[in-house]
Order: C-alpha cells, then structure tokens, then sequence
C-alpha cells in the first residue's frame, strides 16, 4: 500500500476512534445507555386499569414476535402477566422490555412498542413522539358501525368513507369475519378501526361469563386471523355487559351516545334526520352497515356533519387513544365502571 493511502486509513481510524469516544458508535452502547429500570406501579401510577391495557397490549405483542396462527389466541390469554404493581420491566430505546413466565409460546421475554402504549403508560415515561396530548372534542364525532362485515355493502360503505376522507370505527361479529376476511382487511387498510361485537350477537346478560368470554375470544381470533392484530375494543350486542364480564374480557367497552335505530327504520331519510338531530360534538353514533337504507344514508350524514364543522374520527382518535379495560365510553367524555 502507497504512503498517501496509509495515511488515509489511519486518519480513518483516528476519526472512528473520536466519535466513539464521543458516545456517537457503537448503537447498541446508546440503546443500552438509554434502558431504565421501572416498576408497573410507576408506569400506571398504581392504575390495575392501566396495567390491565399493558397486559392487552403484551398479549398483542406476544403473538407478533412468535408469528403465531390464530388457533394461539386463546393460548395467549393463558399466559400468565403481571398483575403486581411491585413487578418491574425495563424502558428501552425501542419500547417496554417485559420477562415472562414459562409459557406455551417458550417465549421467555417480549418488547412492546412504545406506538402500543400510547395513552396506557404515563406520559412521561414515553417518548414525545408516543405522549397524548390534550384535545378538543367539541367539533369531532366518531361513527360506527356494527354487525358486518357484508360482502356487498361493507365495500360500498368504505367507498364513501374514502370518497369523502374520513374513518370509522367496524364493529364487526366474528362469524361475518370468518367468512369475509378480506372485507376485514380493507376495512383497516382504509384508515379505519375494527372492534370486537361478539361472534354471533347474543345478549351477554343471558348467557354468563364463561360463554361471554368464549364469545369475545373466538372473535378475536377471527380478527386477528383476518388481520394480523387483536381488535382493542369490545362493543357488547345490545350493549350488555355486567361487570363480571369486563373484568374477565380485559378490553375497553364501548357504548354510544346518538343511536341511529336504523336497524328499526330501515329508511334512508328517517336514518339522517336521527342522527343529525341528536349529534353533539363529543358523541359516537351507532349505525349499521348490514342495512342497505344505513349505507345509502351514510353519504348525506357525512356531508352534512363536515358542513357543521365536525371531523369524523376513529373511536382511538376521539378517545385520545386512552381507553382502559374495565371502563365503558358513550362518548368522549362520558366514562362509567363497565356494569354500571
């Protein structure tokens, strides 16, 4: 090698050498400068509701790190997570670095995106880009839809929804999902949200605990077959739901405050004039997109709410991303203890 060139390589090194120095390389040393060590108390501020989200959230990420199939979703609830607010996990530059117990998955450690627990974790535990921030709800509705996916009319309706730029959030039964995924996955590839409505719309009341839990989770399983994800929201049939039953599911529940009683007008104009007599900024609107008159009054409703100056927005969105299991939510500031 020339002279010149030596003193190329070593005046590389000695540049390497100083930025090291520096604490700029190696970027495994500043990730690692980065972890801190912190108990779930602190995250939650003692918060069962916040940890309760955590553990959602964990389940999430269990099943994406292991690539699992959707007949280990019921497994994934049988994982055991903390409950102790004692326990302690470690923040990391790339999210929330949990040990697990021995499990079916043999996974002995997980790290949950801080993109997951955005409004579960207190703010200042994440990073900026990740924090809730206040919001105004007085010009924003959340419409939503239940009982589909329709092979026909679910399509149409996410026409208009993309037509007009706006989303919505699907409560969707599992037995339609089972049988239209690729309806499912449009519905998210469009921006929009999918919830949980059961599997085939039975009154929880009636039917107990166990059966209600058997219900949410076979739907889940559908979904996240379909999907690739868990839906985070549970919307009960009827909005049934005691407070047995959301301590078991261990999902947010999620109500509504303008009911549309489309299901019983099945009449296009009888549809609008409902809801933009009761729509309030704040609300969720209850619709059906297994009716044919709902999805053909979909357009008008829309128009008319983004003349009176609202934003349609996801359920996530109008809950500023900060909906807890054991809660229930009319609306954007309307939060009740699930059973009550």
């Amino acid at each position: 090698m020339k002279k010149g060139k030596w003193h190329q390589l070593g005046l590389l090194v000695a540049i390497v050498a100083l930025i090291t120095g520096m604490g700029v390389l190696p970027a495994q040393a500043k990730s690692v400068a980065k972890t801190k060590t912190v108990t779930f108390g602190q995250l939650t501020n003692k918060n069962p509701k916040r940890l309760a989200a955590i553990r959602q959230a964990a389940r999430q990420q269990i099943l994406t790190q292991t690539h699992a199939k959707g007949s280990k979703v019921a497994a994934v609830y049988k994982v055991k997570l903390p409950k102790n607010m004692a326990k302690k996990a470690t923040l990391t530059a790339k999210g929330l670095r949990m040990n697990l117990l021995a499990n079916s998955f043999k996974v002995k450690q997980i790290t949950i995106p801080y993109t997951q627990l955005k409004g579960k974790v207190l703010n200042h535990y994440l990073p900026k880009t990740n924090r809730t921030k206040a919001i105004k709800t007085t010009k924003m509705v959340a419409l939503t839809f239940d009982d589909g996916p329709d092979k026909t009319l679910t399509p149409r309706l996410l026409k208009t929804l993309k037509k007009y730029k706006v989303h919505a959030t699907f409560f969707e039964t599992g037995q339609n999902v089972s049988r239209y995924p690729q309806i499912s996955r449009a519905v998210l590839a469009g921006g929009n949200e999918l919830g949980n409505h059961s599997w085939n719309h039975p009154d929880f009341n009636s039917i107990g605990t166990a059966k209600t839990v058997s219900q949410i989770t076979r739907t889940n399983r559908a979904i996240y077959q379909a999907t690739g994800t868990l839906p985070q929201y549970v919307r009960p049939p009827y909005g049934n739901v005691t407070a047995a039953e959301g301590r078991a599911v261990e999902q947010p529940v999620i109500r509504w405050s303008v009911d549309s009683r489309d299901w019983a007008y099945l009449n296009k104009n009888k549809d609008i004039n409902e809801v933009m007599k009761d729509t309030r900024g704040g609300d969720i609107i209850l619709m059906h997109d297994i009716h044919s008159q709902s999805v053909a009054a979909a357009p008008t409703i829309i128009k008319r709410l983004k003349a009176k100056g609202y934003k349609l927005v996801t359920v996530s969105q109008l809950l500023n991303n900060q909906a807890l299991p054991g809660l229930q939510y009319f609306g954007a500031h309307d939060y009740r203890t699930v059973g009550k």
